[in-house]
């Protein structure tokens, strides 16, 4: 029976592998919960057994909440919404329509191109060429290598690029994307970081490489990001079945530190489902050996996401993993002193808005995140989590660079933040 099981759903992961999803009849809503009760249900149905899929979640009484429903979940959802007294405005009333048809299109002509361009979304087999051909040409006094931590449930390998120079007891600085698989312009924006850092391109990263080490993995999720090219654009989690019927862990809620506790969900379908145990994914294991491993040295680290212009560090929970009361870390001051500067310098670049604090108070409750495990377990002080520039999952290209530009000027204020 065992055996007949994994048969079937090897079966189903290899039917979704020849086959594109479509999003006909998906539709975006965006809901602002007027009470707490409000909040409360809408939480709810995040975390529930349904799999609905928030791109905004939901935290607090008055701030906007983004939900992408299937056909089957709209009809469901609304009338749910309207029970409770739920005002909610349709956003994207038709997802293949006004986002996928040009983005599935686009994925197919780079496919085509079979060629890496800095400047675009790139595949993973195209992303994992570069890394190896940019580790052979680094730049003179530098020595770069690609080395492999681990492999994904699906066998591929999870490859850290590190950037060094002569010196002992160097200080380095951990860089980490696409822990969420559809969120492209997290690795397409720390592909250009790397790229400046091993080429030694400008003053910064002339200077930010000559005084630290740096440890860049651009695809901790390949087997995700992999699927996002390959069938389903908007896919979240890692692909190991986690039931019968279902497929995926939250990797960002898996790390196993104050694990699946609060901002969670136990319901395998979910979109949020943090997995049977704390650390229980190869993707999450690999990344917190390597923190451990790197933590004495690490004066910070940078997990990248997307999407929504923040600048945020420990803790994600509350006080008692039930209140409202988000909890802060001792260090707090210090935290959002750095954060300040950074996200100050962000702004700069383009006049944008950044929020930046606790990632509890700026975003919503979230437990065994890589900022936390990276700060609670691996030791590290400086633990950041940013959101990158956008207002969906599914941006242009056009924006890689000037994100990268952004994020590159706040890169360069933190480290002279934390070091003076």
């Amino acid at each position: 029976m065992k055996l007949l099981l994994v048969l079937a759903l090897l079966g189903a992961v290899f039917a979704e592998e020849t086959e594109r999803k479509s999003y006909d009849g998906y539709q975006v809503l965006e809901v602002v919960p007027k009470t707490e009760e409000q909040v409360k249900f809408l939480i709810d149905l995040q975390h529930g057994p349904e799999g609905v899929d928030f791109w905004v979640e939901p935290s607090r009484v008055g701030k906007p909440v983004t939900v992408m429903l299937s056909p089957i979940q709209l009809r469901k959802v609304t009338v749910l919404l309207m029970k409770s007294s739920i005002a909610f405005e349709r956003t994207i009333k038709d997802v293949q329509k006004e986002m996928m048809d040009e983005m599935y299109a686009q994925i197919d002509k780079r496919k085509q191109e079979n060629a890496f361009d800095i400047n675009n979304y790139n595949s993973l087999a195209d992303i994992n060429s570069w890394l190896s051909t940019t580790a052979a040409n680094c730049a003179s006094g530098s020595t770069c290598r690609v080395y492999n931590i681990g492999n994904s449930h699906l066998g591929r390998p999870i490859n850290v690029f590190h950037i060094s120079r002569a010196g002992t007891n160097r200080k380095a600085y951990w860089i980490d994307a696409t822990i969420h698989a559809r969120e492209w312009i997290a690795p397409a924006t720390t592909l250009k970081v790397l790229d400046n850092l091993a080429r030694r391109g400008d003053a910064n990263a002339v200077s930010l490489t000559d005084r630290y080490d740096w440890y860049i993995l651009v695809i901790m999720n390949p087997d995700g990001y992999s699927h996002t090219w390959d069938v389903e654009r908007l896919w979240r989690k890692n692909r190991k079945p986690s039931s019968a019927n279902c497929i995926g862990t939250d990797l960002n809620r898996n790390f196993n530190f104050r694990w699946g506790t609060d901002g969670v969900s136990h319901q395998p379908c979910a979109e949020t489902y943090c997995g049977p145990s704390g650390g229980s994914e190869p993707e999450t294991i690999a990344v917190q050996n390597e923190l451990r491993r790197l933590g004495p040295s690490l004066l910070a680290t940078v997990t990248v996401h997307a999407y929504g212009n923040m600048w945020m560090f420990p803790w994600g929970n509350t006080v008692n993993f039930e209140g409202r009361v988000c909890e802060r870390a001792s260090d707090h001051a210090e935290l959002m002193r750095v954060s300040d500067l950074t996200a100050n310098a962000i702004q700069a670049t383009y006049g944008t808005s950044w929020a930046r604090g606790n990632s509890c108070e700026v975003i919503y409750t979230t437990t065994g995140g890589t900022d936390d495990y990276s700060k609670g377990v691996a030791g590290v002080k400086y633990a950041f989590c940013p959101e990158l520039r956008g207002n969906s999952f599914v941006i242009p290209a056009s924006n890689i660079d000037p994100s990268y530009r952004e994020f590159f000027n706040g890169i360069v204020a933190m480290v002279n933040a934390i070091n003076g």
